[in-house]
């Protein structure tokens, strides 16, 4: 599948490009390009933003009549901020602050000169130039002291004082925004003041700052994470009681059992440090016996064996087996077994002991623990996990024919354990089937299915039965198997069942049933791979085939109404005029307002925590969640944007495409679209694969990390980017660059286009291979001959598989909403 196309937008106005080029030639070079680009592009650009903002490119000025001879010439500043603005949108920062500064020196009216003098200061502060920050930043306040935005200027020199550890002079900052903007962000500020003050040394004032910033408000994620902030300073200083008061602060309102037993664990720990060892054990001990599971348990543990306290053996040995130290689970179990006799003794203790006995080795004593359940706790529920522990225990030790021997005894012989004896049969059927056996498989899954047809074994086990008959050629078999399945399942399991119905009917020649079923399974789960699996075969396309056209412009006004009336009917909403704006009580959230004034003040992260808390409080209104999605979006707040935008699908219980389509640009929008069709063309991709791959990765958020370090909107890993870095000759590299919405952008594009041109253009190896690395990706294309659908069931890993299908229906709503043909 070739997927190298023209994208050359509509309208292309080279010629104007051409005399703007021209006649603002004393500009940088860079604000040159960066206009001539948004110029060619103006003609493709959705109108986003409220329904009357201004849309985010450049838009064409007029030409600039030439006096002779210029002394200096200048260029519309309105333009120049404008292009300047989409410099820090895209990560420019650079460029940015030389094009701030290009209006600044232009001496243009303060309408133009003070916006620019500020956002001047936030693009040195996101890059990291503190310095120029609080230049920038001082000369705004030095020259704009009536602006309205003077106290986040304020704020933000604060930040870059920080960053240049000169605390004094950014408590002095922070303590002058709190003076100019009370009750609005006043926790994140005193939280700033405390961690300068403690800098300095003042430990005192900054306890009491650190105090002022826990009574004030904030949402409850971010307020549980400065509360052990603050408890660990206490504890520095010796005060062990007002440290062990904010931990229980903490677990008054936290939920969470892992960080309940965190919590638990560091306030007993304090006691301990603080000399009250009496108190500091008793609360080990409650740890130990209450989060039983959790690490924190198992160390709590150690600190009490450590202090010689006696414990339970059998808590003792089901803690340290849940954690996984064996040795020590079975010394304990095996202690607590000799201390009682065998009928208070809990078929739970024989179950982990001979699962301990098997991690290290000793299959022969984990056989004996399982069978001591089976022959003395028939009644117990762990006896059919007994059972099943045998088999699994030859199956470990290499004995496939013995494991599947020991399986269809089990079903053979306790058909009255449902749970136990399906779960039997589907790993016998799966053991078959995995070595070379797919008759046997085949006939073990029908078993299944015939006995349990309730079960969720037999319905797997039925898809891997009719997947066992196709790899056999027995497509008749397979296609009765995938009906029968497509009879009792439901969603992505039915519409799977159909799309294989639909399929083989048209192998077979018979397109009525194909039509009928592939329709099904379009319909069984609207917006998921299966069902746009199904649509392409309907429409006879193939996978990621790109649309004729791109359209990228759209009737916002027409498209806003017509979602206003279907938010209308849909949730029978009365209020007259327009819905998009926020109403009072939104307008007065103080999560909003909170995140609001975060997010000037480019605490992005800080700013989502307060978004995010906002949507899950609304998230079952779909008329606040639709204000909140066009506001947010406003905002350059594009993840939170979104989660609103999917909630109000979500509660309208419809498929993304069944929304009006205003309503679904909002869950998949297109963010970042002049970086990404300069790329896209750059590499002769798919832009709407790029904006699929954005989508998924990070949700559109520019600053996302992932747990494996992955960065930015692409999620590039940091090793990879080393690597791309290197490949694309990227000037002075550094880790951070993924944060840049144009590198991050180009670094994802340029890895996916190895992939592509790596698999010959198959898209769906090419993002198996960027997800999981293309080695496997070719072992499983290899296994698949090439079958778009037998490729996935060839992909081992299960987060692969869900990301190639997430991209395939993520790809086919971005063709719906913004193709042509």
């Amino acid at each position: 599948m070739d997927q190298k196309h023209n994208l050359s937008a509509p309208n292309d106005q080279v010629g104007t490009g051409a005399v703007l080029r021209h006649r603002l030639a004393p500009l940088a070079a860079a604000l040159m390009l960066l206009a001539a680009c948004n110029l060619n592009q103006q003609q493709t650009i959705i109108v986003t933003a409220t329904p009357d903002a201004t849309a985010t490119q450049t838009p064409e000025p007029s030409p600039v009549p030439t006096e002779t001879p210029p002394p200096t010439p200048t260029v519309d500043p309105a333009l120049v901020l404008q292009v300047a603005d989409n410099y820090l949108l895209n990560g420019y920062y650079e460029n940015a602050v030389s094009t701030y500064q290009t209006v600044l020196g232009q001496n243009a009216p303060q309408e133009y000169a003070a916006p620019a003098a500020f956002r001047l200061g936030q693009a040195a502060l996101r890059e990291g130039l503190f310095s120029s920050a609080v230049t920038a930043l001082t000369t705004f306040i030095t020259q704009y002291p009536q602006d309205s935005q003077l106290a986040q200027a304020y704020f933000l020199r604060g930040d870059a004082y920080l960053g240049l550890s000169q605390w004094s002079d950014a408590i002095a900052d922070f303590q002058q925004y709190l003076t100019m903007r009370p009750g609005l962000i006043d926790s994140y500020a005193y939280e700033r003041v405390a961690d300068a003050q403690l800098a300095l040394g003042q430990t005192d004032p900054a306890l009491d700052s650190y105090t002022q910033a826990v009574q004030a408000n904030r949402t409850l994620v971010p307020l549980l994470a400065l509360r052990e902030k603050v408890a660990q300073v206490y504890r520095t200083v010796g005060r062990t009681a007002d440290a062990v008061a904010e931990y229980d602060a903490i677990l008054a309102v936290a939920q969470n059992a892992p960080y309940r037993a965190t919590i638990d664990f560091e306030a007993a720990q304090a006691l301990l440090d603080g000399g009250e060892a009496e108190n500091g054990l008793a609360r080990m001990q409650s740890v130990f016996e209450t989060y039983i599971g959790t690490n924190p348990a198992y160390d709590a543990m150690r600190v009490l064996l450590d202090q010689g306290v006696e414990l339970d053996s059998f808590t003792v040995g089901k803690v340290s087996y849940l954690y996984g130290d064996y040795e020590r689970a079975i010394d304990a179990l095996n202690t607590y077994s000799t201390e009682y006799e065998l009928s208070v003794i809990p078929a739970e203790l024989h179950l982990m002991l001979g699962r301990c006995y098997r991690e290290l080795g000793n299959s022969a004593a984990a056989v004996t623990a399982f069978q001591t359940i089976i022959d003395q706790y028939p009644q117990d529920p762990s006896f059919g996990e007994a059972l099943l522990e045998q088999g699994r225990t030859k199956f470990l030790l290499g004995d496939i024919p013995g494991a599947i021997e020991r399986y269809l005894f089990i079903a053979d012989n306790y058909g009255y354990l449902t749970d136990t004896a399906a779960e039997a049969l589907w790993r016998a059927g799966y053991l078959y089937g995995t070595n070379d056996s797919p008759t046997e498989s085949r006939q073990t899954f029908e078993r299944l299915a015939n006995d349990y047809p309730n079960t969720d074994q037999a319905r797997s086990g039925l898809f891997l039965a009719a997947s066992a008959a196709y790899k056999l050629g027995e497509t008749a078999r397979a296609e009765q198997l995938y009906a029968r399945l497509a009879s009792t399942a439901s969603g992505d399991s039915q519409a799977e069942a159909y799309l294989w119905v639909g399929r083989l009917a048209l192998q077979r020649g018979d397109n009525s049933t194909a039509q009928e079923t592939l329709r099904l399974a379009v319909q069984a789960a609207p917006d998921g791979y299966y069902s746009a699996r199904a649509q392409d075969l309907v429409e006879n396309r193939l996978p990621f085939a790109p649309p004729a056209r791109y359209q990228f412009q759209h009737d916002a006004l027409v498209d806003l109404n017509a979602a206003e009336d279907w938010l209308r009917q849909t949730f029978g909403i009365e209020q007259a005029g327009p819905l998009w704006p926020l109403s009072a009580a939104l307008e007065a959230d103080p999560r909003l307002i909170r995140g609001r004034e975060l997010w000037a003040v480019a605490a992005f992260d800080e700013a989502g925590s307060e978004f995010g808390d906002l949507l899950e409080a609304y998230k079952n209104d779909g008329l606040a969640s639709y204000q909140l999605a066009i506001d947010l979006r406003s905002r350059g707040a594009y993840q939170a944007s979104v989660i609103a935008g999917a909630n109000i699908i979500t509660l309208a219980k419809v498929g993304t495409l069944d929304a009006p389509a205003y309503i679904a640009r909002l869950r998949y929008p297109i963010y970042y679209l002049d970086v990404v069709l300069k790329v896209a063309q750059e590499r002769e991709i798919d832009p709407l694969l790029m904006f699929s791959l954005m989508r998924l990765e990070s949700l559109f958020d520019a600053n996302a990390t992932a747990a494996a370090g992955e960065k930015g909107l692409t999620q590039v890993i940091p090793s990879t980017a080393e690597y791309i870095a290197n490949q694309l000759n990227w000037p002075n590299y550094k880790h951070s660059d993924l944060f840049r919405p144009y590198a991050s952008i180009a670094f994802g594009a340029y890895y996916l286009d190895e992939q592509l041109d790596r698999f010959d253009q198959n898209v769906p190896a090419a993002l198996a291979g960027y997800n999981a690395g293309p080695g496997r990706a070719q072992d499983w294309l290899s296994l698949s001959g090439g079958d778009p659908d037998l490729f996935m069931t060839t992909i081992t890993i299960d987060s692969t598989r869900a990301y190639v299908q997430r991209m395939y229906g993520f790809y086919n709503i971005y063709r719906t909403l913004y193709g042509e043909g």
